[in-house]
């Protein structure tokens, strides 16, 4: 595969951001001088890119109020970039992503420079991946319709399919509707000339091609993992329960539900949290538990440490926000099943990726209280019965979660687009 590819998202490819890593993730293969990145936020790592070229909503608003900003030296792997420059925390909601949409489609920050670092590059191929702002999908169209160039679009997000985009907002809101039109305008409009589409699970394609059919246009690529099977290192005798990754979308109140049953179960045994809180008050709710080790967040490389020293891993999801995440399947689940660690999960069958799990059987599932107090007790007492599923987590992990196997089928999509 030796086409030249433009990626535009959110984030730059990197271990440090999550979306960031599953993209990087199915390009290991390509040598970094095919690639280039736009994105928005977060500092580039040029060692697995050969350009980057990143614009903040903070630049976008200064190029439009045509504000002078004086810009740190860059170096080459940007971090000096406004590094002195405090950046404005906007809250995030419909009336502020409408704004913002606005800001960023006057195009006033898109300037000769930007056009050059495209013509530099000379891409052969777009591949975007999709998330909540309309903008990003209208400056994919834009970039394609001038350079002539095909759209391979990753998507992982269903907010186009919903009725109402985020758990907290208002879809009788003027706001709301302003802002799902958009999405669902430009989202058209990109369907009528994307090139191809990759979905995070089936479930998600399927939803697709149901809402815009694209037959033989698309395929389904779970999020790919790095680990190979973990040595076990579980060398305190207390079991513990080792949950890592996102503490946001309501899933403290599920957090503290596992504190207080495994409490109820095993008064020695500990559920260690890594991960970046919301807000204090969701810290102490969840903390407050005797129970509860919380060690904050910790580097991508260190957590494969953690996880070894873990008697299980942990994933759940908020029962509540099954409509905002029923097309969500988190990157901790492709790691988990390929750690070789013992993995519990506890949420609702409704999920979708529960219903994978279920499915492949390969990962203890506790879909209610008086099932997790079931599986905790049995898991704590009886080892051979924790480790139950490692069998078929490996195998479906090469299936299913194989960066080898993903990376060629992105490569061949790449390599047969005109």
């Amino acid at each position: 595969m030796n086409k030249k590819i433009l990626i535009i998202s959110n984030e730059p490819l990197s271990n440090r951001y999550s979306n960031g890593r599953t993209l990087r993730n199915f390009l290991l293969n390509i040598p970094k001088e095919q690639i280039a990145q736009f994105f928005l936020h977060g500092e580039a790592d040029e060692t697995i890119v050969s350009q980057s070229y990143r614009v903040t909503d903070q630049d976008a608003l200064n190029s439009l109020l045509m504000r002078k900003v004086k810009k740190a030296k860059k170096t080459q792997n940007q971090e000096n970039i406004n590094q002195n420059i405090p950046q404005k925390k906007i809250h995030r909601n419909c009336k502020t992503m409408v704004l913002r949409d606005i800001v960023w489609r006057t195009y006033a920050w898109w300037k000769k420079d930007f056009d050059k670092f495209i013509k530099d590059f000379n891409p052969d191929v777009l591949l975007f991946q999709a998330a909540d702002s309309p903008f990003m999908f209208a400056i994919t169209l834009k970039i394609a319709k001038r350079y002539k160039l095909p759209i391979v679009m990753y998507n992982s997000e269903n907010y186009v399919l919903k009725k109402r985009m985020y758990s907290k907002a208002n879809e009788k809101s003027i706001w709301h509707k302003i802002l799902l039109g958009s999405l669902k305008h430009v989202y058209k409009k990109l369907m009528d000339k994307v090139s191809f589409c990759i979905y995070s699970t089936e479930y998600l394609e399927n939803c697709y091609q149901k809402a815009y059919p694209h037959e033989n246009k698309s395929c389904a690529l779970y999020t790919v993992s790095e680990l190979s099977p973990l040595p076990d290192k579980t060398e305190d005798e207390h079991f513990n329960l080792l949950y890592c990754g996102n503490l946001g979308v309501g899933r403290v109140f599920p957090l503290n539900e596992i504190a207080k049953t495994l409490y109820e179960v095993d008064k020695n045994a500990v559920l260690n949290i890594y991960g970046k809180f919301q807000d204090e008050a969701s810290e102490k709710f969840v903390c407050s538990n005797k129970n509860v080790y919380y060690g904050g967040v910790v580097p991508y490389d260190q957590v494969p440490q953690l996880m070894s020293k873990a008697s299980m891993l942990l994933h759940t999801e908020n029962a509540d926000r099954l409509q905002n995440l029923f097309g969500a399947f988190s990157t901790k689940i492709a790691d988990s099943l390929a750690s070789g660690r013992p993995f519990l999960v506890y949420a609702v069958n409704e999920y979708p990726f529960v219903q994978y799990l279920q499915k492949y059987d390969c990962a203890h599932i506790a879909t209610n209280n008086d099932e997790l107090k079931e599986i905790l007790t049995k898991c704590i007492n009886d080892a051979d019965y924790r480790k139950k599923y490692l069998e078929n987590a490996q195998k479906i992990a090469k299936e299913k979660h194989s960066i080898q196997k993903n990376c060629e089928i992105i490569e061949e999509i790449l390599d047969k687009l005109n």
